[in-house]
């Protein structure tokens, strides 16, 4: 298996794991005839595809706290997925359009790009591919190209998942609240607030509420509070169930 990164002639250390990149070789599916799997990462959480408008349905541009940089996306269930891992806690950082796989089936060249990647606190990798329904893999050789990334990913302690935008959303709370958050992530967070946050955790611990922590983050404006929480939440410094209802008491774990 070769790699390339963009721009580098290295293997991409932020895809797998050190250990794995001097694998040079794994079990290829059943179907597939060929000797050699590039894997092609894009330089510093750039993207191999870039989405400008121009196309037959939504794309656009979305700016990422997490990845502190413009991210490509098409397609509305990709935007709605990007938003959510833009706030779920274990999503350490979050690339698009990032990573391509070369390989050959039957002889036949072929060329995958995933949707989005994640990249986990214990440097786990997801690559996710998403689609719209069922009806988006009803082609039998695009379902078997899926498949053979599956492997190549499974060889290499990568996760791979498909993901239909019905399973994107909970329920419709969980939609607003996300959406709620990833308004304020780009919120200025201040030394003092972060102070207050740490000094109201050794009153009450690591476990509090939404209510009481953004009370002690901005005590004399609970709008701001509420929004430095909010954008506390995207940076990992407080983590919270956004698929239920957000109230005062809504138990939140400050970290």
């Amino acid at each position: 298996m070769s790699f390339k990164a963009a721009g580098h002639d290295h293997p991409p250390k932020s895809v797998l794991r050190p250990e794995v990149d001097r694998t040079p070789k794994f079990t290829r599916d059943k179907h597939s005839d060929a000797h050699h799997v590039r894997m092609i990462r894009a330089e510093d959480g750039g993207a191999l595809r870039t989405f400008n408008g121009g196309l037959a349905h939504e794309n656009g541009w979305y700016v990422s706290r997490k990845a502190r940089r413009v991210l490509h996306w098409q397609g509305a269930a990709q935007y709605d997925f990007l938003t959510r891992a833009e706030v779920e806690f274990p999503v350490v950082r979050v690339a698009s359009e990032s990573v391509r796989f070369e390989f050959e089936r039957h002889g036949k060249m072929q060329i995958y790009t995933t949707d989005v990647e994640l990249v986990a606190s214990d440097g786990t990798v997801t690559l996710i591919e998403i689609k719209r329904d069922e009806r988006d893999l009803a082609d039998p050789e695009y379902r078997a190209k899926l498949t053979a990334v599956h492997t190549i990913c499974d060889e290499h302690g990568i996760r791979f998942k498909v993901i239909l935008r019905h399973q994107i959303w909970d329920s419709l709370v969980h939609r607003r609240n996300v959406t709620l958050f990833c308004s304020r992530r780009f919120v200025t967070i201040l030394p003092e607030h972060i102070e207050r946050l740490e000094g109201h955790a050794r009153q009450v611990g690591a476990d509090a509420c939404f209510g009481s922590a953004a009370r002690a983050v901005a005590p004399h404006c609970s709008r701001t509070g509420e929004a430095v929480l909010q954008a506390l939440t995207v940076a990992r410094r407080i983590e919270v169930d956004l698929t239920r209802p957000l109230l005062d008491t809504t138990p939140v774990t400050i970290h």
